[in-house]
């Protein structure tokens, strides 16, 4: 049946050629109107099944709160001038409107790309409500600092706080909530001490500065610091999802050139764009202008090699366009099987052009040694269906059905490179054996008509087979017993070198080396002490979430969390509150201001002063001894380096000064007190409000950021307490430490971690199935449970060299290149079946032409494949050249095995034969 169909076939070639094009023609444009229609998603959380629980959480966050995937922009330099310089950028980005060029409204022509941006504090709600925030046991140590508003009573009121709160107590710094509070008040006393110094000197200072001052005390600085004030963060926060490419790509360039422009007035500044966003429009372009540059170079390539093997530049030349005709068609048909191409599957370009360029291969290879030696194009097209026609299909159906095999996986991401490679390569196939036959035997029509005006002579005849390809076999199949001895030992050699095969879990290995936006996440982690790449939590209401952000601030893997219970206390904590920011506001309202500092009194000021000092310095001690890095730092930066006279004592500094002239001092300080104090009451008695919070309070600034637009959803987001991808220990820890919480987290921790799970077990799971799905497909074809055997040893084989390579050349697994070894078993089986299915056609003593003839074509095959995925090692985004890599190795390993281990068992059985 197959045989009249394939002769069937080379008729209606050689006969209607004209009625194939036209065939081919029509279903160009369909599959070319359907891949018009194929877009693009780079979300890592699309790889997972669509029915996880991470995935359907992360699509809930997505929807419902644009804040969840800002665009972050991280400047860098001295303090005042990067504040200066995000006051200025804020504005501007503000006014940003879509300048793509994919409208599709005139309303939309002035959309706002962004909203809002986060890079300060909601001062005036804390001046507000400040202190009803604080929890009830810090209260009680730390309301003695508001209880007095002058100099001299406010110092000493803050050693009976410090000495309540911190002193003697190492609990009190132990978890990374209360050390970025501890470190919150140095700040404030640092800002204090340098201003107190600078009234006490007699310098001029404003009102502005000298209240800056009492806010930094009382609320801390506005804006989003690194702990050495050297760097600032600003959350862009979008109108526009990760879902919307467009945007991203448009929003991301339009800001990074304000930030571009901007920094030139600001000489010694650096600035640059990181967070989701930036990341995902990194990822989206190049990757894509990776695949752009790796699919040029192999078509090159590819053409390269096969001009020098065949020795034309024609038949070459149609090759290319066949497959270019094919992947048309794959292209359409992955639009109507998945409707999107995420980060695995957008390379479905370059595996298909490395596989697909087979099949004309063969074709080629078969009609032109035909042709060369002597037979018409009708019989030439005959004797190529029938030679290699057989095993086209045969290896074109097995290779499709392993890759289909893959459909069984949970994962998304294998499941769809199932999918798209599988029909695919069915598509590729398929425009082979209709249109390829037809370019050739215009190519030979041509030909004959050129010979006949020139000399009337009729073609030569020659042999272009790979006759060192026959040799070799004829070689290894008469010595069989050292062949199969040798290649079993070596296999066994690459078995245990494969089993000593790290997994590399390090995503920023995957990125586009080099890249600012991966670079900044690193400066983000240096400069905050936490990761970019936070968790999230979805709650249904305040209470639910203030209850397990909580229990996430008691982890020791979690760095910082944010939900709206920062700002939204419960009704109960708030009445537990109140009676002591009752007593604060009764206490500090009965205090009268001093308009003046008597002399006798700086005194006793430069005794609390120093008692702050040596609070602090037993604050620097314990800290060090406790590992509290940044509490010593921020300790440093004021009472200097223990053990090192020479570095800088602020306090002293200000002692010092204080030491000068009773009179003078008590002069300056006195006209400073009488702008200090009176603000700080002010300011302490707003801030004592008893007034409840309530939910729609909340400044809306405060509410976007938490609560979703109904207001029945809120968000917690927690950010790891240390390098996620550089220690995979940490990675497991920080996920199962959320997922006790919730099992609801989600984000990229909790999914990568379950993409790494999935793909393994998917993987395993594929692999077995592909075996099998090959197996029997070949038992149909061949009809001889022997002979499928046969043309699997070699692809056991191969796989098992491959991993061996792969740890001999230094390589790692990844997450993507993991996905090479069920694809390898669909490509790999390609040459076993074409060798046998030759074999099996020419008679069991023929070793030497089956490897000449067929051993010639899965040569070509082999090397295009290889040139294909080995461009993809040249790809800007690693990721694409983990998994080219691979497949480059399986790919050369399986022709080794192909070649070498069947001429062994040929020459057994041809031994047996003969014996």
């Amino acid at each position: 049946m197959r045989e009249k169909l394939l002769l069937k076939l080379a008729e209606w070639h050689s006969s209607h050629p004209w009625r194939m094009v036209v065939i081919v023609v029509l279903l160009t444009l369909v599959f070319g109107w359907f891949a018009e229609h194929l877009s693009v998603t780079m979300r890592w959380a699309d790889l997972l099944p669509s029915g996880d629980k991470r995935t359907i959480q992360f699509n809930k966050v997505i929807d419902e709160f644009s804040s969840a995937t800002s665009l972050v922009v991280v400047v860098q330099g001295e303090e005042t001038r990067i504040k200066e310089f995000a006051d200025q950028l804020a504005p501007q980005i503000l006014e940003l409107v879509d300048t793509s060029d994919n409208k599709k409204s005139e309303k939309q022509k002035d959309f706002k790309l962004f909203h809002r941006i986060d890079y300060k504090m909601e001062a005036d709600f804390l001046k507000n409500h400040g202190l009803l925030l604080i929890k009830e046991a810090d209260l009680k140590n730390i309301k003695d600092m508001f209880l007095d508003p002058n100099l001299k009573g406010l110092v000493f009121n803050l050693n009976n706080a410090m000495e309540k709160e911190y002193v003697g107590q190492e609990e009190s710094i132990s978890t990374r909530e209360k050390e970025d509070q501890a470190v919150a008040l140095l700040d404030g006393i640092q800002g204090l001490v340098n201003t107190l110094k600078r009234a006490a000197l007699g310098e001029d200072l404003t009102q502005e500065e000298i209240e800056k001052t009492v806010d930094q005390f009382l609320i801390g600085d506005p804006y989003f610091l690194s702990y050495d004030q050297s760097a600032l963060v600003m959350n862009v926060i979008p109108n526009f999802s990760m879902l919307d490419l467009d945007y991203v790509v448009s929003g991301t360039d339009q800001v990074q050139g304000l930030v571009d422009e901007l920094l030139k007035e600001f000489p010694g500044l650096e600035a640059g764009l990181t967070g989701f966003i930036a990341v995902g429009r990194d990822e989206m372009v190049y990757s894509q202008k990776g695949l752009g540059y790796t699919t040029a170079i192999a078509l090159v390539a590819i053409l390269f090699l096969l001009v020098i093997s065949f020795r034309m530049w024609a038949a070459p030349l149609l090759a290319i366009g066949n497959l270019m005709i094919g992947l048309i068609w794959a292209v359409g048909l992955a639009a109507v099987v998945v409707g999107q191409l995420n980060i695995m599957t957008q390379m479905m370009a370059v595996i298909l052009l490395g596989l697909g360029i087979d099949f004309s291969i063969h074709l080629m290879s078969g009609f032109t040694e035909w042709r060369a030696a002597g037979f018409s194009i009708h019989q030439a097209l005959e004797k190529t269906f029938l030679k290699s026609g057989k095993g086209i299909l045969t290896g074109g159906m097995t290779t499709s059905a392993a890759f289909l095999a893959l459909v069984i996986s949970h994962s998304r991401g294998m499941k769809e490179m199932g999918l798209v490679t599988g029909f695919g390569l069915l598509a590729i196939l398929l425009s082979t054996m209709i249109f390829m036959p037809v370019l050739l035997v215009f190519r030979e029509r041509r030909m004959e008509r050129k010979l006949k005006k020139k000399a009337k002579k009729p073609l030569p005849k020659k042999d272009i087979t790979f006759r060192f390809l026959g040799r070799t076999s004829s070689w290894l199949a008469k010595r069989y017993v050292f062949t199969i001895a040798a290649s079993i030992l070596v296999t066994v050699l690459f078995i245990w070198s494969g089993l000593q095969i790290p997994f590399d879990h390090n995503y920023m290995n995957i990125e586009p080396k080099g890249l600012i936006s991966i670079k900044l996440q690193d400066t983000v982690l240096e400069k905050f002490d936490m990761g970019m790449d936070y968790a999230m939590i979805l709650t249904e209401n305040p209470q639910e979430s203030r209850q397990k952000a909580e229990r996430l601030r008691d982890l020791g893997s979690v760095a910082r969390t944010e939900d709206i219970s920062l700002y939204l206390p419960s009704q109960q904590q708030q009445k537990k509150r109140a009676p002591y920011l009752t007593e604060i506001r009764k206490s500090i309202q009965s205090r009268s201001i001093n308009q003046v500092l008597p002399p006798e009194e700086i005194s006793e000021l430069n005794q609390e002063i120093d008692r702050l000092q040596m609070n602090i310095m037993e604050l620097q001690d314990m800290a060090f001894l406790g590992g509290q890095d940044k509490v010593d730092n921020k300790c440093k930066q004021i009472v200097g380096i223990p053990g090192e006279p020479d570095s800088k004592n602020i306090i002293q500094d200000l002692l010092e000064v204080l030491g000068g002239d009773p009179t003078l001092i008590s002069s300056q300080l006195s006209k400073f007190q009488q702008t200090f104090s009176p603000y700080f009451k002010e300011s302490v008695i707003q801030m004592s409000s008893t007034d409840p919070i309530h939910l729609d309070e909340l400044p809306s600034s405060i509410l976007d950021r938490y609560s979703n637009p109904n207001r029945d959803q809120f968000l917690i987001t927690a950010f790891p307490n240390g390098d996620i991808w550089k220690n995979a220990k940490f990675l497991v820890r920080f996920v199962d430490d959320l997922e006790r919480v919730s099992d609801k987290a989600t984000g990229m921790p909790p999914v990568f971690k379950a993409l790494i799970e999935v793909i393994g077990r998917d993987g395993q799971n594929a692999m077995l199935l592909t075996l099998v799905v090959v197996f029997l497909l070949l038992s149909v074809d061949f009809r001889n449970p022997l002979h499928s055997l046969m043309a699997m040893i070699p692809l056991a084989f191969g796989v098992f060299w491959m991993v061996g390579i792969m740890k001999i050349s230094g390589m790692m697994l990844t997450v993507m290149n993991v996905m090479a070894f069920p694809l390898i078993i669909g490509i790999g089986i390609d040459d076993g079946v074409h060798i046998v299915h030759r074999w099996r056609n020419e008679g069991k003593g023929k070793i030497g032409t089956v490897f000449s003839s067929t051993g010639k074509a899965i040569l070509l095959t082999s090397l295009t494949t290889m040139l294909a995925f080995g461009s993809l090692v040249f790809s800007i985004w690693r990721g694409f050249g983990h998994l080219g890599g691979a497949l480059f190795i399986g790919v050369g390993a399986c022709f080794l095995t192909t070649v070498i281990i069947l001429s062994g068992i040929f020459g057994l059985l041809k031994r047996k034969k003969q014996s």
